[in-house]
């Protein structure tokens, strides 16, 4: 494999939990705003679930996508071992946004 090639692979291995990482930070950004602002829950959970959707999406993609590539004929070594660990991953990053969202929407994150 070429050099070149290394640090797009590592991007795209690191990219479940970036995409988690970021609707952590938004999802709790949001609680905050909340509370500090004495804006309605309502307003919350509208943007909890604006940024919950695209990113289970986001990952849930990455994860089917690289299945795929693990699945194909011509993914062999390096490819392959990849390819799997995106999909382990992306299951792992789905479960940690699960953990994340599931208090912020049950709990009144002002008390």
């Amino acid at each position: 494999m070429s050099p070149a090639r290394r640090p797009r692979r590592l991007v795209w291995i690191a990219s479940p939990f970036a995409i988690w990482m970021l609707h952590f930070v938004l999802v709790y950004s949001i609680q905050g705003l909340v509370c500090a602002r004495g804006w309605p829950l309502a307003v919350a959970w509208v943007g909890m679930a604006l940024v919950t959707l695209p990113a289970f999406a986001a990952v849930a993609w990455l994860g089917l996508d690289a299945r795929r590539r693990a699945a194909s004929a011509d993914a062999a070594g390096e490819k392959r071992f990849a390819a799997r660990l995106v999909a382990m991953l992306s299951l792992l990053a789905l479960l940690a946004m699960a953990f994340t969202i599931v208090p912020a929407l049950l709990l009144n994150p002002c008390e």
